[in-house]
């Protein structure tokens, strides 16, 4: 083994890049570079200041700490502590369950995700997006607007609890597949089921993966990688045809353009290139057939020579758009819902998964998508033509939008008054903030909310927003100062 344990990392993550299986991962952990990094990477974490079933935290951690765990591990007497379990509200009122590690599980959860992460991430699908490095919701979602072209369907997928439905038999076989270390795949299985403490009272963990922890999110990829495997070889499988067939609608179009067109230069060259009657007529029918082209697709939607699959997931959230009739959609729902059961032992949400066309609205990662049939002018050049001339296409493109909803609920949630009928609140919690203070959560909220749908094609949307939250914001500085919106409002 190299020396130098992030050489050694390299070396991990070329090995599995070219195939092979990987080894010596438990030994690597006895490194104290390396858990050095870890406690780094955690440091910044204000929630490790909370303290779990324990009252150790992140203060007060020291080097001797970490060494007295690495002789455990040597030792093969380490034992992760179970999690307590508290509750956190959601936007709809109800609350969901959270897992709070102890510290010192939570700096060997991080030593062993970083060599997961150097095993795995180099394999990981392209089509996968969630918790890793680089790759974000922003992504996934370029992606969709990207590549999604010409697709007539789409299934939206939903996995029934996925991350409490986690088959731990299951996700040790596949991480054997790439890991050939026992004492590494017993330490993963000991963090898998080392319980939740909740009121004091054990619960045994008997499936899904430690909530909270900080190995989650990569143990859910590598499940779900499987997951990815098999769509990729079922886009292989559907895959038809290199272009979809002419319109016949286009070219009978087409043709009469073409057809009125010879007419009229026959005609002008007959008369001397003179007025003749009835001219006008006929450049008034070319007219209206060429705007009746640019509504009609130039090639057939539904060529039934021609078939597509496109897939994005993140984390259990996924997305598959089809080139093709909704019965193939139908057909390939029911694969994938056969392949979850049998093979990952999960189940498929007859309620949330749906097949819908891609001219309706999908919800996906907070945005929304649809097919959009915008006419694009782009110059073409042709072999007989000297200079690149104009074409109007309809690009069967994907738009990306903002849901009204969303930004009627975040103005709502945050104070700012409702857009439907401009009724304007201050905020009576940020009075007693000094003015620097009110200022930097106006910013803070709005910037949030503007980064994240920096994507979607009706950004301006968000004006109405902003121009509510301004009037807010002047209301309660109005508030504060014991003074009126009018006297605030700038000149």
């Amino acid at each position: 083994m190299a020396t130098n344990p992030f050489r050694q990392l390299d070396v991990i993550r070329n090995a599995s890049q070219k195939g092979n299986t990987v080894t010596d991962c438990y030994r690597l952990m006895y490194n104290k570079e390396l858990w050095i990094k870890a406690y780094a990477k955690l440091y910044p974490n204000q929630g490790n200041l909370t303290k779990g079933t324990s009252n150790e935290t992140i203060d007060g951690f020291s080097l001797p700490k970490i060494e007295n765990i690495i002789e455990q591990l040597k030792a093969e007497t380490f034992r992760f502590a179970p999690v307590r379990r508290v509750y956190i509200p959601k936007s709809n009122g109800k609350k969901r369950p959270l897992g709070v590690p102890n510290f010192k599980d939570k700096l060997v959860q991080e030593v062993m995700r970083m060599i997961l992460e150097n095993v795995y991430e180099p394999i990981f699908s392209d089509n996968s997006h969630g918790f890793r490095k680089g790759r974000s919701c922003h992504t996934a979602l370029s992606q969709i607007k990207n590549t999604w072209k010409g697709l007539t369907w789409c299934i939206e997928g939903d996995i029934k609890g996925f991350f409490d439905h986690i088959d731990h038999t299951v996700l040790l076989k596949l991480i054997s597949k790439k890991i050939n270390d026992h004492r590494f795949l017993l330490l993963v299985h000991n963090v898998l089921t080392s319980g939740v403490m909740e009121n004091w009272t054990y619960q045994k963990t008997f499936s899904g993966t430690p909530q909270g922890g900080i190995i989650s999110p990569i143990l859910a990829n590598i499940y779900l990688h499987e997951f990815d495997l098999f769509m990729e070889k079922q886009m292989k499988a559907f895959d038809k045809g290199k272009i979809r067939d002419r319109n016949e609608e286009y070219i009978k179009i087409r043709s009469k353009i073409s057809t009125l067109s010879r007419k009229i230069k026959r005609l002008d060259e007959r008369n001397g290139h003179s007025h003749w009657q009835g001219r006008e007529e006929l450049v008034f029918n070319i007219q209206e057939l060429k705007a009746k082209q640019v509504k009609v697709p130039s090639i057939d939607p539904m060529d039934k020579n021609y078939q597509r699959i496109k897939y994005v997931r993140y984390a259990d959230d996924f997305v598959i758009g089809i080139a093709g009739s909704k019965q193939s959609a139908i057909n390939l729902k029911e694969t994938i819902n056969n392949f979850l059961k049998e093979e990952l032992h999960l189940d498929l949400s007859e309620e949330k998964t749906l097949i819908t066309h891609l001219e309706n609205p999908i919800p996906f990662l907070g945005y929304q998508f649809h097919r959009w049939n915008e006419v694009k002018v782009k110059r073409v050049t042709y072999k007989n033509q000297k200079h690149p001339l104009k074409k109007r296409t309809l690009s069967g493109a994907i738009k990306l939008e903002i849901p009204e909803k969303i930004i009627k609920d975040f103005a709502i949630n945050n104070g700012y008054g409702n857009l439907d009928n401009f009724k304007i609140i201050h905020r009576a919690k940020l009075v007693n903030n000094s003015e620097s203070e009110i200022l930097h959560t106006y910013n803070a909220e709005l910037r949030g909310i503007a980064n994240y749908y920096k994507l979607v094609n009706n950004y301006h949307h968000l004006d109405k927003l902003f121009y509510l939250a301004e009037s807010s914001f002047i209301k309660t500085m109005a508030n504060k100062r014991r003074s009126t919106s009018m006297k605030l409002q700038p000149v």
